[in-house]
């Protein structure tokens, strides 16, 4: 098993908010209680987003360029 660091870390979280964000479509598309369900969604990729700013602070290195200043 790989050893965690913030390289895999950062992908994993990155590969779950991209999961998520389709799951967010299919869930409009669908017509599943919208509103409530894609805020829950949006909620969870906030929440994503958070962690993975705390690993760019760390490693600067994995900082999309959309990101950088």
């Amino acid at each position: 098993m790989e050893q965690p660091s913030l390289d895999s870390l950062n992908a994993l979280l990155s590969e779950a908010a991209k999961l998520l964000d389709q799951s967010a479509g299919q869930i409009r598309d669908t017509g599943l209680n919208p509103e409530a369900n894609v805020r829950k969604i949006a909620e969870a990729l906030a929440e994503i987003f958070e962690v993975r700013m705390q690993i760019f602070q760390l490693r600067p290195d994995l900082t999309p360029d959309y990101l950088k200043k």
